[in-house]
């Protein structure tokens, strides 16, 4: 199952946006969500949104990067982008996971910063507490549920939510699928399409672009059709 972060970039500058975007975009690891050349902009998207990854210039007018940092309460992996390398020391100060300077050619480089943000981000969020025998508690309300991996059948990308399909009910959880697929068990689960991750255990039938799950069709994108064939045995 691959694991896939989200992840935005915020830059004044549009020449280096997109360069950010096309390094991101040849990356199967990371989901761009969007790119923002305001700043207040994409300070706000940050604290609804809450993407793993920002890549974030420094100077910008307006607000600056630091001060983004600054007045982040919960921060995500932050790979600054800057062509001075002079606030790389009081960047750090703030914890930031790595520094890239413009103009950005190394590919090696930026997956060097990526493969950091993904060593960091370990932690399961607040909705979601796992115990590998039990299976998964989900917090729906104020209350922690706990779900066995082999109830679910299927698990849904719901806008900021994410739908828990079990044969008996459907949970509806404050979570991203980026953010739960980390916490399952890879033997049991994967990911079909950018918006479905299922149960391979309850596979009824494989058709050329869809899986057949408690009667359901659930698609098959070509990005994750090696990641199904891999996690099933076929004869």
């Amino acid at each position: 199952m691959s694991l896939e972060l989200s992840c935005i970039a915020i830059d004044d500058e549009p020449v280096a946006l997109k360069i950010i975007t096309s390094l991101i975009e040849k990356t199967e690891t990371l989901e761009l969500l969007g790119t923002f050349q305001n700043p207040e902009e994409g300070m706000n998207f940050v604290v609804q949104r809450q993407p793993d990854i920002v890549f974030l210039d420094v100077q910008m007018p307006g607000i600056s990067g630091m001060d983004i940092i600054k007045s982040l309460t919960k921060k995500p992996q932050i790979i600054l982008v800057t062509s001075n390398s002079k606030y790389a020391t009081e960047a750090f100060d703030f914890q930031v996971t790595d520094f890239l300077l413009k103009p950005i050619k190394n590919y090696a480089r930026f997956m060097q910063a990526v493969q950091v943000a993904m060593a960091n981000i370990t932690k399961a969020p607040p909705s979601l507490v796992t115990n590998e025998k039990m299976g998964i508690f989900l917090k729906i309300d104020s209350e922690l549920i706990n779900v066995a991996y082999d109830e679910i059948l299927f698990i849904e990308a719901y806008g900021d939510y994410i739908k828990v399909h079990t044969r008996n009910r459907v949970h509806v959880v404050y979570c991203s699928l980026s953010s739960i697929e980390k916490k399952l068990p890879l033997i049991h689960f994967t990911r079909t399409h950018r918006s479905y991750i299922i149960n391979t255990g309850h596979i009824q039938k494989i058709y050329k672009g869809d899986v057949l799950v408690a009667e359901r069709k659930v698609p098959v994108s070509p990005r994750y059709k090696k990641d199904l064939f891999v996690n099933i045995d076929t004869l």
